[in-house]
């Protein structure tokens, strides 16, 4: 299985050695398929940190897909999800990556996890919940020394139900250098609308509010921040 899974993770991490580049979220492919890296990953190599240094893959089982950045200049995160838990993953030069733990374990699925970093120790992770018919986001907050928060639900949010299993259907994260994030997933009050909500560090999420797709720009892609 592991020999699988290193297959799945041979591409790399978003460098972010220079200047005030920060690290892009590298979503890692499962199975045969071609993986899928946002921008300013490094294809064709292995994980590696800011310094350009392999890393060793993360303990994701084989055939799941999952998404990893560096959150800082000798640690990162990955993320996936596997049957309907949300899982995580540390690295440190020094201890390489911890044992997979799910963040929580409560009733329903957890599915189109996304996570997003500043790359200076703070990362966010969002994902859909659902139990039977009823659709919810959640979230958690990575803090450096301290780790994950416990995970809640994101304010006033209701998402489109999946019904159709693409990717499009799940929301968006973006996080800027000073660890606010920002979220948008297509609206499950009204169709033709999106719902967005950004997280003010010190504050937490703002009540997710609806607009037309018309006026709502761009949604933002699964990565961190230049």
């Amino acid at each position: 299985m592991r020999a699988a899974a290193a297959v799945s993770f041979a591409l790399a991490l978003g460098l972010a050695g220079c200047g005030q580049e920060l690290p892009q979220t590298a979503t890692l492919g499962a199975g045969g398929g071609s993986p899928s890296l946002a921008d300013g990953a490094q294809a064709g190599g292995s994980l590696v940190d800011a310094r350009g240094r392999p890393l060793s893959p993360p303990p994701v089982p084989a055939n799941v897909p999952a998404q990893a950045v560096r959150a800082g200049e000798e640690s990162a995160l990955a993320l996936w999800v596997h049957e309907g838990r949300v899982v995580t993953s540390a690295w440190t030069r020094e201890a390489g990556w911890s044992a997979a733990q799910p963040l929580e374990e409560i009733y329903g699925a957890a599915s189109d996890a996304q996570l997003a970093s500043n790359g200076r120790g703070v990362a966010m992770a969002v994902w859909r919940h659902t139990v039977g018919s009823i659709q919810s986001l959640r979230f958690s907050r990575f803090e450096q020394g301290a780790g994950w928060t416990r995970p809640d639900v994101m304010p006033g949010a209701l998402p489109q139900a999946d019904a159709a299993g693409t990717a499009d259907d799940g929301p968006r994260l973006q996080m800027d250098a000073d660890g606010n994030a920002t979220a948008r997933w297509p609206s499950g009050f009204h169709a033709g609308e999106v719902q967005t909500a950004r997280y003010v560090a010190g504050q937490g999420w703002t009540q997710a509010a609806g607009e037309p797709v018309a006026t709502a720009g761009p949604a933002a892609a699964p990565t961190g921040v230049r």
